[in-house]
């Protein structure tokens, strides 16, 4: 397209049809009908007020989509709003899991650290246990030597009362 201008008024010159209808953004039925209708020669040079003429009319078209884009619009404003409110309710869950699981972790710490205790306090009186053991093991040994020290010490006194 090239614009040349002339006693203030610009013309635009297109090298083909085609590239008219581009420009346009039509079809060329729809441009021979508009011009036809609007009285304009396609001899490939027009001015500002042809080509307006040869354009779709918006308001027309934006009116019938206006009323079919804004229900539609509608219907997508409530499902993002349902959508942003299972949202919400998925990030409320997510955080109380969360919550949750910090709880039983700490849960579980706690639990570690009492089997920890517990598992010493099991060894130490395993320990304590052995070593009273082997001091029973000890004084019954010693108690088992003194009473047959006494067996032994008492037959001899009686040996010695009986001789009498």
């Amino acid at each position: 397209m090239k614009v040349k201008r002339e006693n203030m008024v610009d013309y635009y010159t297109f090298g083909s049809t085609a590239e008219l209808l581009l420009y346009l953004g039509i079809e060329r039925e729809t441009l021979f009908h508009r011009a036809k209708l609007r009285g304009i020669d396609l001899n490939g040079t027009y001015t500002e007020e042809d080509l307006a003429a040869l354009k779709p009319e918006k308001n027309a078209y934006l009116g019938s989509l206006n009323a079919e884009t804004e229900a539609e619009v509608e219907v997508l404003k409530m499902k993002l709003q349902m959508l942003e409110s299972q949202l919400g309710y998925k990030n409320q869950q997510l955080e109380d899991r969360q919550e949750h699981i910090n709880t039983l972790k700490s849960t579980l710490q706690k639990a570690e650290q009492n089997l920890e205790k517990t598992q010493t306090t099991v060894d130490q009186q395993q320990h304590l246990q052995m070593a009273t053991l082997s001091q029973l093991d000890k004084v019954t040994s010693r108690v088992q030597r003194i009473e047959m020290e006494d067996e032994q010490k008492k037959h001899w006194w009686s040996r010695k009362k009986k001789k009498d």
